[in-house]
């Protein structure tokens, strides 16, 4: 509107240029007398139409100057928000540039726990190889001790060798722990050990050689001798490994031989006295008899309270 005002025709001079040349006509003639109304009307028209356009200029200055005002609001806001959008646009790439080191920091220390956790995986790995392969070597121990006791006297092997065979199960299998192998197998050693050193008597049952069953009193020194008597002190045995490694009772022992283990037992039972009994071992496997001198050592056997072990 602002432009078209500028480049185009004024009204007000408009009308002031048609006022002047209705002034400066020439005078009507006499025959023109009737066009005088009506030329009165049109300048009466005319001079409405001039105030009409002043005041349609005035109208549009007033709108122009309006316009303008909003223009130069606009521009405050446009310059307003292009200043907030700046500012929103440094805080961002601010908070864009500690963000991200930030994120490199955590990324760094993700780095770090990920190499810890990898090492501790490693170490954990190791630890483990080091477990089964103590495991294993436990296992080859339980295999040595089953072999010692299938080697020894045939006594409770069954139930020895259960014991030795769940805990190498258990070994092989990962079920019992390094420390748990360690300390059932220390036992099974502490028992066998303690069976190998002590000196027991037991009342039992007793398969003779023919098959009869007679119920006997069975000394048994430590894991090397077995020996026994029966109720009546009449029949006696020596358990003795054959040479084809087979073990049996040797049920004719001499006069004096079955006297040594007649007393050897009862002072075990204590029905007699606290003394020394003078026993062939015969430790050596399938070993025969030999004449034991008289100044040979014998093992004391002592007479406790109650015989110990017995069943």
């Amino acid at each position: 509107m602002h432009r078209t005002h500028r480049m185009g025709l004024n009204p007000v001079l408009a009308g002031a240029m048609i006022a002047a040349s209705l002034a400066w006509a020439p005078a009507p003639r006499a025959q023109d007398a009737d066009a005088a109304p009506r030329l009165e009307a049109d300048l009466q028209k005319a001079r409405a139409e001039v105030e009409k356009s002043k005041k349609d200029v005035q109208k549009a200055e007033g709108d122009l100057r309006k316009t303008d005002s909003l223009l130069r609001d606009e521009n405050d806001r446009a310059a307003a928000a292009e200043g907030r959008a700046v500012k929103d646009r440094e805080r961002r790439e601010k908070e864009n540039a500690a963000l991200q080191a930030r994120v490199q920091e955590t990324q760094g220390k993700v780095d770090q726990e990920r190499a810890a956790s990898s090492r501790k995986q490693n170490d954990e790995d190791e630890i483990k190889s080091r477990q089964k392969r103590l495991s294993l070597l436990l296992a080859g121990y339980c295999d040595s001790l089953a072999r010692r006791i299938e080697g020894g006297l045939p006594w409770d092997n069954e139930t020895r060798l259960d014991r030795v065979g769940s805990l190498k199960k258990d070994l092989e299998a990962g079920s019992a722990t390094v420390d748990e192998g360690f300390a059932r197998l220390n036992a099974l050693l502490k028992d066998e050990a303690k069976s190998g050193d002590e000196i027991a008597l037991f009342n039992k049952p007793i398969a003779r050689k023919n098959g009869e069953m007679v119920n006997a009193q069975v000394l048994k020194i430590g894991n090397q001798w077995l020996a026994y008597m029966d109720e009546e002190g009449k029949r006696f045995g020596v358990l003795e490994r054959k040479p084809g490694g087979a073990w049996e009772w040797r049920e004719d022992p001499g006069f004096e031989e079955k006297n040594r283990i007649k007393a050897a037992i009862e002072i075990k039972a204590s029905k007699r006295p606290p003394s020394l009994a003078v026993l062939d071992l015969g430790i050596a496997p399938g070993a025969a008899s030999l004449p034991i001198p008289a100044s040979a050592p014998a093992p004391a056997i002592p007479a406790p309270s109650a015989p110990k072990g017995a069943k």
